[in-house]
């Protein structure tokens, strides 16, 4: 028999974090734009609240649920979008790093749990953004040491206090062999920072980092050397849900906004909300969203079953934040000229969203993903 209800715990959950983000953090969401500062405290506020381990990265590790990290995303999405991942990581973390030695959890877990600290995830580079497998950072062991040089761009989280970093260990080695993963400390020598003036999530620093004989105890590598691909391709599934719930909370807020107010808006003597033009907008941008959420919702249920999901991640990942881009747009027209102003939050949300329609693979990389799976590789396009 199908399921598709909340526990208990987790319908106390939505509605506490739903009361907390529209009184706590929607009235600042624009303050920290206007500003491109990182939201450290309502970020810890946040963790306060859904941290139900406190620095304990033992427990953290060990957590299997899903749901409630799905549940957290959407939620907080609808107050501040630029909030939404830093507060997964208590539930997160033990599958982003599964790999890491306890002597690294011990280090980085705490911190990452409470909001002290700050985790960029160093992946693309200038020529190895879609295809992974042209990654060209080397990372040369000397004794005790890795040498790391080359550049990420696209690092989001560039004020990080770690870098997750992926590096070819494995001279002349080529595609997805070869490459480790460490987690270099913000203060390691031989780092530089450039960063970018993004159209959206400003309140996130996203740029470039630099290394140039940057040197790694060896301690620093997470799991084995040259199976960092086979890691965070683990991973990825999971947080492609994460990404489309939280654009469908923003989206899913912005609709409720403009349903309130197009009730209240007339125009020829009339609500707005009396004429076909907006009513079935309305109607079909609901309907959307309610098909992407059962989508993300799915895929956590999946992986929380040891199920096969990639093929629902990659339709997640192509199809949710393109409807909420939409959705959002349509908000934005019915509200007029209001809309187009920053005296509603809509176009923040706007440019917020559409940032997640690149980030963690393009709509044509999923779409080459989907084609795979379903035609298989001997039939589906070339890459």
């Amino acid at each position: 028999m199908l399921d598709f209800s909340f526990t208990d715990e987790q319908g106390l959950l939505r509605k506490t974090l739903r009361e907390f983000s529209l009184k706590e953090l929607l009235p600042k969401y624009g303050y920290w734009d206007k500003r491109e500062e990182y939201p450290y405290e309502p970020i810890k506020q946040i963790l306060r609240i859904v941290n139900p381990y406190g620095s304990d990265w033992r427990q953290a590790a060990n957590s299997t649920d899903l749901v409630i990290p799905g549940i957290i995303a959407e939620e907080i999405a609808r107050g501040d979008f630029n909030c939404v991942l830093p507060s997964l990581s208590p539930f997160i973390m033990g599958r982003f790093l599964a790999e890491a030695c306890d002597e690294l959890k011990e280090r980085w877990f705490p911190g990452l749990m409470t909001g002290d600290k700050v985790i960029g995830l160093c992946l693309t580079e200038p020529n190895a953004g879609s295809d992974l497998g042209a990654l060209q950072t080397t990372a040369s062991r000397d004794g005790d040491v890795y040498i790391l040089n080359g550049e990420k761009n696209s690092v989001s989280f560039l004020n990080a206090d770690v870098f997750y970093v992926f590096a070819r260990t494995t001279p002349g080695s080529s595609g997805y062999r070869g490459i480790s993963a460490f987690l270099m400390p913000r203060e390691t020598e031989g780092l530089e920072f450039s960063p970018y003036h993004d159209l959206g999530c400003r309140a996130v620093p996203r740029g470039q980092l630099f290394m140039s004989d940057a040197k790694l105890s060896a301690s620093c590598m997470v799991g084995c050397e040259g199976e960092a691909f086979r890691m965070i391709m683990k991973y990825f599934d999971i947080n492609r849900a994460f990404i489309g719930l939280m654009c469908l909370g923003a989206a899913t807020q912005t609709l409720d906004e403009t349903i309130k107010y197009v009730k209240e808006k007339s125009a020829f003597g009339l609500s707005l909300s009396r004429f076909e033009g907006v009513a079935f907008p309305i109607s079909e941008a609901a309907t959307q969203l309610e098909l992407g959420r059962l989508l993300c919702y799915k895929i956590l249920w999946m992986k929380q079953n040891d199920m096969q999901c990639t093929l629902e991640a990659a339709m997640a990942k192509w199809w949710v934040p393109k409807t909420c881009v939409e959705v959002i747009h349509e908000c934005l027209l019915l509200h007029g000229h209001y809309g187009y102003t920053n005296e509603f939050p809509i176009e923040q949300r706007l440019r917020d969203v559409i940032g997640w329609q690149i980030g963690d693979g393009t709509p044509q990389i999923q779409k080459l993903i989907i084609s795979r799976i379903l035609l298989g590789r001997d039939f589906a396009p070339m890459t």
